[in-house]
């Protein structure tokens, strides 16, 4: 049988010094794309170019839910992390039997909804797949990664270079471990 992940990337580096507060719009202005829209992400060097390529190379079928990042600006404004969230949740609920969940996350996001924002999204997260599903996400260099993050996710991984010229091989690092994971064959 054929595993199936779904994958979302919410993505946002917080300056909490800044006064320009980061909404719906300041996301639509960078990218938001949705279901079969995330296709354009196939060849490029982002979480979903390695989701796709590590989906063709360990043979599972991705489920693309959401794909939106904005440029790094100040707290994300609530009602827009709560609405992406939410969008990313009914996603995997609607998504059907899945073995895991894939996410590309920054791990410096800072909402008026919860400091630890990149927390509340794998919580939630978790909190729709239960706690026997993989779920991995990826995180920049410089993510600031908290207690929660780590009780909520079964693995993080983070990029290793600067520049950032690893994105994709670190998405298509995460789906190996999630493969392995879903198969039992490693317990982090």
């Amino acid at each position: 049988m054929t595993l199936r992940f779904a994958a979302a990337q919410l993505s946002h580096e917080t300056n909490v010094f800044s006064a320009v507060r980061t909404d719906m719009a300041a996301f639509d202005a960078s990218t938001i794309l949705r279901g079969s829209e995330i296709e354009r992400e196939r060849a490029t060097n982002s979480a979903f170019g390695g989701f796709f390529a590590g989906a063709e190379r360990f043979g599972f079928d991705l489920i693309p839910i959401l794909s939106v990042w904005a440029t790094p600006s100040g707290m994300v404004d609530g009602t827009t992390l709560q609405a992406l969230i939410d969008e990313i949740v009914r996603g995997v609920q609607a998504s059907g039997p899945l073995d895991g969940v894939l996410l590309g996350l920054h791990g410096a996001m800072v909402s008026e909804l919860d400091r630890d924002a990149d927390a509340l999204i794998l919580e939630a997260v978790r909190d729709t797949i239960g706690n026997e599903l993989p779920l991995v996400a990826t995180l920049d260099l410089h993510a600031n990664i908290s207690p929660r993050m780590v009780d909520a996710a079964t693995m993080l991984i983070g990029y290793d270079t600067y520049p950032h010229i690893d994105m994709a091989a670190r998405a298509e690092e995460a789906c190996a471990r999630i493969v392995q994971l879903a198969r039992g064959e490693i317990v982090p």
